[in-house]
């Protein structure tokens, strides 16, 4: 077997591992992902998973068909920094924003097409240091007429 082949199949046995410690963890403990609701200054809410672990990070919204309306992602990175975002295995468009420590949109990246082939664009990095960042429908900013500099309020969801 050529060197690459066996390094591709390695990668895929460990994600594949992952995937099933994650899964297993999910059914053991009776709990999915933490849930916030997102405040925009519209007055519009949205319900979002919370992404902070290593896998919902890296995985973000792959591999699903579709979102409940008013629903998205939101990823809590450790620290503020230059983060970029891609949209592997994705099935559907969305919308990125990414905010800062204040909750304050930085950046947006619009209508982002899904990628499924092995090299995918990335998008972002904002232009000032990042914390959140949102992944949403595709068109949801345009309706809320979100922009640069708005501010959010995050709650959780009990």
């Amino acid at each position: 077997m050529e060197k690459t082949q066996a390094t591709r199949i390695g990668v895929l046995v460990a994600l594949a591992l992952a995937l099933l410690m994650a899964g297993s963890y999910f059914m053991s403990t009776g709990q999915g992902p933490q849930s916030m609701v997102v405040s925009f200054p519209s007055g519009t809410q949205m319900t979002v998973e919370v992404a902070d672990s290593p896998l919902l990070l890296y995985a973000g919204l792959a591999f699903r068909d579709s979102l409940p309306p008013n629903w998205g992602m939101l990823f809590i990175y450790d620290q503020a920094g230059l983060h970029r975002r891609n949209t592997r295995e994705y099935r559907f468009p969305v919308d990125i924003i990414w905010l800062d420590e204040g909750k304050r949109v930085l950046l947006i990246a619009e209508n982002v097409n899904p990628c499924l082939s092995e090299k995918c664009p990335e998008y972002g990095p904002s232009p000032e240091k990042a914390r959140y960042v949102i992944e949403t429908h595709a068109g949801f900013a345009r309706r809320e007429g979100l922009a640069p500099g708005a501010d959010l309020r995050f709650t959780l969801k009990l």
